[in-house]
């Protein structure tokens, strides 16, 4: 009987293995669609080898795999430099594919601009192929004192697309503006802030006059003041872009400007909006008084029904203990 029974096994084999290889091929279509399926990342180049990944002006879901901010790599004469990691796991892997479009030299160095999920949630996905991590000081230290929120808030939003994603802050970090060679190329990590975040990190090219600016500049998309966010020295910031004079900005959010364009619909919003409410509390009014600030020369950008009463009410509660 012993003997009947291997034999039935045996002829079974082959049909357990062709059902084990059709689910193998299943779930790789499962995993290869949450992909596909997010709204593409747009490539653009903006100067010779320098290329921005400009990403859709929507919050974070399992279609956009938390990649809903734009990144950046540059490609010289042996290897990639990579600005931002995504937000996800796979969202890094959407974001090297991208780069396999361009190119197959090796990414040799993944910088983060700030301490926002989307700059640096894949870093992990980057280091495991033995690809340096690097941003600044306060960068990193917003990426440790964040971590634990926004895992808990982009795994929500992220649902099946958060498989996997294990976030690591930079391993690497200076301290003030540095300047590296990275394959015959010329670039500087500029520390500024706190800003959008706790520390923003500048990525400056200057033999091509581009600037990555991470969340330092929004374009077309109304920006985020947070609880993070030290609206004041964000300001103050805008005096190291204008000593640049950047001929291209690849913005945080948003397609890529001047830096007439970033004054317009970073700079200036933050301006109107300190002083509309400075003057709220001068005349010893609440924090309810924000919803009669006008800030409709402002409603061309996206987002803004969403997020400008929200905005105001930030700086309001910020400037309070000023």
């Amino acid at each position: 009987m012993s003997g009947i029974r291997i034999n039935r096994f045996a002829g079974l084999l082959p049909s357990l293995l062709l059902s084990l290889f059709i689910v193998g091929l299943f779930i790789a279509g499962l995993l290869m669609t949450r992909v596909t399926q997010a709204k593409p990342l747009q490539l653009t180049e903006v100067a010779p080898d320098v290329y921005a990944l400009i990403g859709p002006m929507e919050q974070r879901s399992a279609q956009n795999l938390a990649n809903n901010a734009n990144f950046g790599f540059i490609v010289t004469h042996d290897s990639v430099l990579l600005i931002d990691s995504g937000g996800t796991l796979l969202g890094a892997g959407d974001i090297e594919s991208h780069i396999r479009t361009v190119t197959d030299k090796p990414i040799q160095l993944v910088i983060n601009t700030g301490g926002q999920d989307h700059r640096w949630f894949g870093n992990r996905y980057f280091a495991e192929q033995g690809i340096r991590t690097l941003t600044s000081v306060k960068t990193q230290a917003d990426q440790n004192a964040r971590r634990n929120s926004q895992i808990e808030s982009t795994s929500a939003l992220t649902a099946a697309s958060w498989a996997g994603t294990d976030p690591q802050p930079a391993t690497a970090v200076v301290s003030e503006t540095t300047e590296l060679t990275i394959g015959g190329l010329q670039i500087e990590l500029i520390p500024v802030g706190p800003a959008h975040t706790g520390g923003e990190t500048l990525v400056w090219l200057p033999e091509h006059k581009v600037l990555f600016s991470g969340d330092l500049v929004y374009t077309g998309r109304m920006l985020g003041i947070g609880p993070q966010s030290q609206h004041r020295d964000w300001i103050a910031a805008f005096d190291t872009i204008r000593q640049l004079a950047p001929q291209v900005i690849v913005p945080g959010h948003g397609q890529p400007t001047d830096l007439s364009g970033a004054e317009k619909d970073t700079y200036d919003y933050l301006v109107f909006l300190r002083s509309e409410v400075g003057r709220l509390i001068d005349a010893g009014e609440e924090m309810s008084a924000v919803s009669r600030i006008d800030q409709s020369r402002f409603s061309y950008l996206e987002v803004y029904e969403q997020i400008h009463g929200r905005n105001a009410q930030q700086v309001f509660e910020q400037m309070e203990w000023e």
